[in-house]
C-alpha cells in the first residue's frame, strides 16, 4: 500500500514536471521559429526533436533525484515528514496519505490510461505499416538497396517498416516521373532510411505523449517538416538542381494519396508540399554544422539542470511538496 502512494506521488511530480518543461521548451520553439527556419532544416529538426525529448527525459531525472533524496534523508535519520504533518509528502515512506485523494488518483488513472491508449494506436498503426510494406515488397521488383517498384495504377511511395525499413514505389508514381526525378525521389528516401527517421518518430511520437497535447503536436509536425527538408537537400545533391525534386514532389501529389502509408507510421514522398516546395525553390540553407552545436548547448544545459537538482534537491523537494500537496 506504501508503495503505491509512492508511485502515485512520484507519478504526478513526473507528470507535472514534464508538462512543464514541455510548455517552456515549447514556448521557446514557438518564438524563435523564425531565427530556427533561418537557420536551416536540420536546426529546426534539432531544436524540435529537443522540445519533444527533454521534458521526460529531464522529468525522470528530477524525478529520481527527489526520491533518491528523500530515501537518503531517511536513512540519515533526517524524517522531515513528522514534523511537517499538514500537508502530503513526497516521501519513498510516508505516502499512503496519497491514496485518499481523489484528485490525485483521478489524475494518474486519466494519465495512464491515455498513455496506454496512445500507444497501443501508435504500435498498431507501425503493425498496419510493417504488414503493408512487407506484403507489397514481396510483390515488387528491387530498383536498389531496400527500394522496391511495385506494381499498382495507384501513385504512391514511401518508407515504411520499423522491422525491416524499405522504400515502396508504385509503378504508375514511377511512370509519371523523369529520370532525373526518379532519382531525386530515390534519394529523399533513403535519406530517410539513413538518418533512422522512421524510429526516430516512432520514439518521438511516445515522448509527445507526456508533453502538452496541442504544442506537442505542433512540435512534432515541424520534426517532421524539416526531416523531409532535410531529406530533400539530399535529393538535391544527388540530381544538383532543386527545382528538379520540386517537380517531382508537385508529379507524385496528382492523385489523392493511397492508403497504404499509415499516417504517423510511414513518410509518404508526397507530404508538406507547400512548405518544401517554397523551401526548395528559396534554396534555404541546411545548419547541420549549427545544429551540431545546438545538440551540444542542449546537452550542456541538460546537465547543469540535472546537477543543479542534485545540489538543490532537499529545497526542491521542499517546493514541490508545497506545490503537490
Amino acid at each position: 500500500m506504501t508503495s503505491l502512494g509512492a508511485l502515485v506521488a512520484f507519478g504526478l511530480l513526473f507528470l507535472g514536471v514534464s508538462l512543464g518543461l514541455s510548455l517552456l521548451l515549447n514556448g521557446l520553439l514557438f518564438v524563435f521559429r523564425k531565427t530556427l527556419r533561418r537557420q536551416g532544416a536540420w536546426v529546426e529538426r534539432q531544436a524540435a526533436q529537443a522540445a519533444l525529448v527533454l521534458p521526460p527525459l529531464l522529468s525522470v531525472a528530477v524525478t529520481a533525484v527527489l526520491a533518491a533524496q528523500s530515501k537518503l534523508a531517511l536513512a540519515a535519520g533526517a524524517d522531515h515528514c513528522l514534523a511537517h504533518g499538514h500537508h502530503l509528502h513526497l516521501c519513498v515512506q510516508h505516502n499512503a496519505p496519497w491514496l485518499t485523494q481523489p484528485w490525485a488518483l483521478a489524475s494518474v488513472a486519466a494519465a495512464v490510461s491515455f498513455l496506454v491508449v496512445r500507444f497501443g494506436l501508435a504500435a498498431l498503426a507501425h503493425v498496419h505499416a510493417q504488414r503493408a510494406a512487407t506484403r507489397l515488397r514481396s510483390l515488387g521488383a528491387p530498383l536498389a538497396e531496400h527500394c522496391y517498384l511495385v506494381p499498382s495504377d495507384a501513385q504512391f511511395a514511401f518508407t515504411a517498416g520499423l522491422a525491416a525499413p524499405a522504400v515502396i514505389i508504385s509503378t504508375s508514381a514511377w511512370a509519371a516521373l523523369t529520370p532525373d526525378e526518379r532519382a531525386a525521389v530515390l534519394a529523399h528516401e533513403l535519406a530517410h532510411l539513413e538518418h533512422g527517421d522512421l524510429w526516430r518518430r516512432a520514439l518521438l511520437g511516445l515522448a509527445a505523449s507526456l508533453g502538452v497535447p496541442v504544442l506537442a503536436a505542433r512540435a512534432l509536425r515541424l520534426w517532421e517538416l524539416s526531416s523531409e527538408r532535410v531529406c530533400d537537400r539530399r535529393a538535391v545533391a544527388a540530381v544538383g538542381r532543386p527545382s528538379t525534386v520540386a517537380s517531382a514532389i508537385l508529379a507524385l501529389m496528382r492523385q489523392p494519396p493511397s492508403a497504404l502509408a499509415p499516417a504517423g507510421a510511414a513518410f509518404a514522398a508526397a507530404s508538406h508540399v507547400p512548405e518544401r516546395v517554397e523551401s526548395l525553390l528559396l534554396e534555404e540553407g541546411g545548419g547541420e554544422r549549427d545544429a551540431h552545436r545546438l545538440a551540444r548547448l542542449l546537452l550542456a544545459a541538460s546537465l547543469v539542470l540535472g546537477g543543479v537538482s542534485a545540489v538543490f534537491a532537499e529545497p526542491l523537494h521542499h517546493l514541490f511538496e508545497t506545490l503537490l500537496g
